[in-house]
């Protein structure tokens, strides 16, 4: 009997500490004066003075339960610049950035086999496949589940052949 409640007990309190991650985030800006900015910028889920807390970036808000995902808007203006308006207040030229096990990179195409296709110039390698905005807004969508990025999603770009 009293190893059933011991057992019972460790059941049901060891699932509420699988539900915390942290997925690292660190990069690079490149700001259109042509300086650099270092990036950190990951997601995490955790639990602070009995409360849960989901982080993006330096930003956290307490929270009931977990969030399904997260949206990170890419702004292009004038098909001249990038804003990012979760990193910085100013527009881009370009960054580098990896989070967890995915890579992001989007610069001015320097590729002869996507000058057509890219608009503004920019080309985003998202874990090596090229993507390309389709309008002047794109977002990238990370989906969540207790282990922490379970899938991203690229939407308002496209990727030839698809």
């Amino acid at each position: 009997m009293v190893k059933t409640s011991l057992m019972l007990l460790f059941l049901l309190w060891v699932p509420s500490t699988w539900a915390y991650f942290t997925v690292p985030g660190q990069g690079q800006l490149m700001l259109l004066d042509g300086s650099k900015q270092s990036l950190q910028f990951g997601f995490s889920f955790t639990q602070k003075n009995g409360t849960e807390v989901f982080q993006a970036g330096i930003q956290e808000v307490e929270v009931a339960e977990l969030p399904d995902k997260y949206t990170l808007a890419l702004v292009l203006h004038q098909d001249e610049q990038i804003w990012v308006t979760d990193w910085i207040n100013k527009p881009l030229q370009g960054f580098e950035w990896s989070l967890g096990k995915h890579s992001f990179k989007l610069r001015k195409n320097t590729d002869p086999k996507y000058k057509d296709k890219a608009r503004g110039g920019y080309v985003l390698m998202f874990d090596d496949t090229p993507y390309f905005f389709h309008k002047n807004m794109a977002q990238i969508k990370f989906h969540f589940t207790k282990e922490g990025v379970s899938e991203v999603r690229i939407e308002g770009m496209f990727t030839p052949g698809r």
